[in-house]
């Protein structure tokens, strides 16, 4: 059991929370982490100068000395603010976990112990998107391997449900552009690692879905989605649209 080891007998997992006035939900996310049975893990929480009480907040969690607040002096964007949780990052493990997204207490224990156990670099989880009212919308599973063309496919892997060695991230960073996430990704995934799903039932990721998230804005989600193929995919004219139809298709099934 992991009661009779002391924190450092388990690698050690770096969960990096960009928080931009986040106050109505960070509460939530935050104590999710807290419980996590899984006992040897940081939380970098990474504020982008926001103007509510999200500072405090996070403040809040500090008397746990794996909670950690990098306050930034400057706006720049959650890709940036990931980027700088990766750099400050001392796990052998990273997961990501924005600060509107939930878990259940069981979701690393459960992650890390099947990456052990068959040795691998990334893996990723089913999630269930919630609306505002906290009320589930559905449940996306993901493949059982996930490889670069499968991805190109659709974005398989929920940022939230991720787990990846550091070493395996290298010099890869997140982008300031549209999908910044999924370009992580597909640049992960073109370094001939493959991403392996934990299936688990129940489920134990959950996925907010505001009104307001770019997300939802399905016009501007496919003009990315193409420019990602052509531009940076370099994708030719058939392979995009191939890929895209896809991508479509996939979108409309995560939403049933």
């Amino acid at each position: 059991m992991l009661s009779t080891k002391n924190n450092n007998d388990f690698p050690k997992i770096s969960i990096i929370v960009p928080m931009y006035n986040a106050e109505k939900y960070m509460e939530k996310t935050l104590q999710t982490i807290s419980q996590q049975t899984y006992p040897n893990f940081e939380v970098l929480m990474i504020d982008d100068c926001s103007t509510d009480n999200t500072k405090e907040i996070a403040k809040s969690y500090l008397k746990d000395n794996r909670f950690t607040l990098i306050a930034l002096k400057t706006n720049s964007g959650v890709a940036n603010a990931r980027n700088i949780g990766i750099e400050n990052a001392n796990g052998d493990y990273i997961c990501f976990l924005d600060s509107d997204d939930w878990w259940s207490p069981f979701k690393l224990e459960i992650q890390i112990n099947y990456m052990i156990r068959k040795n691998l670099s990334l893996s990723c989880m089913s999630y269930t998107r919630i609306n505002e009212k906290g009320e589930a919308i559905s449940e996306v599973f993901p493949p059982k391997i996930i490889k670069y063309n499968d991805l190109l496919k659709s974005n398989h892997i929920g940022n939230l449900t991720s787990m990846i060695k550091k070493q395996a991230i290298g010099s890869s960073r997140f982008e300031k552009i549209g999908h910044e996430d999924y370009i992580f990704w597909l640049e992960i995934l073109k370094k001939n690692i493959d991403c392996y799903t934990v299936v688990t039932p129940p489920i134990h990721n959950f996925y907010l879905v505001r009104k307001s998230s770019l997300s939802s804005n399905k016009i501007k989600t496919i003009k990315w989605q193409w420019r990602i193929y052509r531009k940076n995919e370099n994708l030719n004219l058939f392979k995009s649209l191939f890929f895209l139809i896809h991508y479509i298709f996939y979108g409309l099934k995560k939403r049933f």
